[in-house]
């Protein structure tokens, strides 16, 4: 299988600090259509990770060292509007609290349109129908009275099945999903790993899933890299990392997970 993203010796640094490491040399692909774990703790650097993969890190980082080859193209040296036609486009972000993602003052369907706008050449009358389309797909019910409602009148899992069409409405090859299970009850969670999975069958997209949940990975990801610190610390199928941890932190989640 191919790699549509490939990772290499990625290093971030904090400005200002003695260029103090927060990403050290962190290497890993994404396969077509395939769903990889990028796994750890707070302040492990998985966020950062998947921020600097869109050119959307915090002023005070910066990568200092390292590629992102998206199908063939390194994004460290892409111009800023390559990059823009890259993130949306052809790489969705999903969002860890998707009420503070979308705008408070504009619809949901309002701000779908937007991204539909400006990543494709649709007409009005397409866009209204594929984001009725899109809503329909991640199981929200009554498309058409949803796409008038704003951000703050839906429930969490409402909001994150929104941002989820967002992402995908221009028809992304990947999705970068940063802890989008975190902010919910275990029933939504569920249904977001089911809504992952049926998305990555029917839309053949690649999912980058950013948690710190390793039994969300076991559940949903083919390959699962561990990270500490700004570390990898252990990398390999899901199915392994998961029966059989070998680094001492990954045992430590796994334990975690099991209180």
């Amino acid at each position: 299988m191919k790699n549509l993203l490939k990772i290499r010796d990625l290093t971030v640094c904090v400005e200002h600090q003695d260029n103090k490491k927060i990403v050290n040399q962190v290497t890993f692909d994404v396969k077509d259509a395939g769903i990889v774990g990028l796994v750890g703790g707070s302040g492990s650097g998985k966020t950062t990770t998947g921020y600097a993969i869109l050119g959307l890190l915090d002023p005070a980082l910066s990568v200092t060292s390292g590629q992102i080859e998206y199908k063939g193209q390194d994004l460290l040296k892409a111009s800023d509007s390559e990059i823009r036609k890259v993130r949306g486009g052809e790489i969705g972000m999903i969002f860890q609290e998707p009420l503070n993602a979308f705008n408070p003052v504009f619809s949901i369907g309002y701000q779908i349109d937007e991204m539909l706008q400006y990543h494709t050449d649709l007409g009005k009358n397409q866009r209204e129908a594929r984001i009725l389309e899109l809503l329909d797909l991640v199981g929200l019910p009554d498309p058409k009275r949803l796409i008038k409602n704003y951000p703050h009148q839906l429930s969490g899992g409402m909001r994150q099945r929104a941002m989820i069409a967002q992402a995908i409405a221009p028809n992304p090859d990947l999705i970068i999903a940063d802890e989008p299970t975190s902010n919910l009850d275990v029933t939504h969670q569920a249904r977001i790993i089911e809504l992952f999975q049926k998305i990555r069958t029917e839309l053949k997209l690649s999912i980058l899933l950013i948690t710190h949940d390793l039994g969300m990975v076991g559940h949903l990801c083919d390959e699962v890299a561990v990270m500490c610190k700004g570390n990898i610390v252990e990398f390999g199928t899901a199915e392994e990392i998961v029966s059989d941890p070998q680094h001492q932190y990954t045992k430590d989640l796994m334990g975690a997970l099991k209180l």
